[in-house]
């Protein structure tokens, strides 16, 4: 297992289910720590992601870094290529019809 990330405990659920739709195994650690805050530096209390195996580390990056644009993305609209509806700039997929964005 190798440390991919750090994150807050649902950016780290998010990560695990987009890298979970590319094949890519991962484990989630570190979960309830978040109430150690005080007590712990808050970079402790963050999640961690591991990836299963060392073989998906540049795929996982990759990954990793659609994420992170898609956060600083937020704000905007994408619209739909299958039934033109808009939707929030951070959506996958589309609220309308579930198309991929």
């Amino acid at each position: 297992m190798e440390l991919l990330v750090r994150l807050p405990a649902v950016q780290a659920h998010l990560l695990r289910d987009r890298l979970a739709r590319h094949g890519i195994r991962v484990f989630l650690l570190n979960l309830h720590v978040q109430g150690a805050v005080g007590e712990l530096p808050p970079e402790a209390a963050l999640a961690q992601v591991w990836i299963d195996d060392a073989r998906d580390r540049e795929r996982a990056r990759a990954v990793l870094a659609d994420h992170e644009a898609d956060a600083r993305r937020a704000d905007g609209v994408r619209f739909c290529p299958a039934c033109g509806e808009d939707n929030p700039a951070s959506f996958e997929l589309c609220w309308g019809c579930g198309a991929g964005l």
